[in-house]
């Protein structure tokens, strides 16, 4: 089932959370607290999984750097390529953030 746009689906099992639909203003928060969900479920890394994610909108980058900077030392991993990883590396977030790492570059 296709969402509708301007919406948000989140699967979270533990540290990992895939996404499908769209990031805004209005789902921003959905995504956030996912987020902190996923990053008290343990002390390894966080992967967020963007292949069925068609937009990332400013907030959601937002929270994204939010996560980042909430994990220190431990990696936010971006899985799945597309526009959300495109928009990531557009803003050199992983330069400015070293501990967002795309799936291309973990290690």
């Amino acid at each position: 089932m296709e969402p509708k746009p301007g919406l948000l689906e989140v699967r979270r099992r533990g540290a990992s959370v895939a996404l499908t639909g769209e990031v805004d203003l209005n789902t921003s928060g959905l995504l956030r607290s996912e987020l902190e969900l996923a990053c008290a479920s343990g002390d390894g890394d966080v992967v967020v999984d963007f292949t069925d994610l068609t937009f990332i909108g400013s907030s959601g980058l937002h929270v994204l750097i939010e996560t980042a900077a909430a994990l220190r030392e431990r990696r936010l991993v971006l899985l799945g390529g597309g526009w959300a990883v495109y928009v990531v590396k557009l803003l050199d977030l992983t330069l400015r953030y070293p501990n967002i790492v795309v799936g291309d570059d973990v290690r």
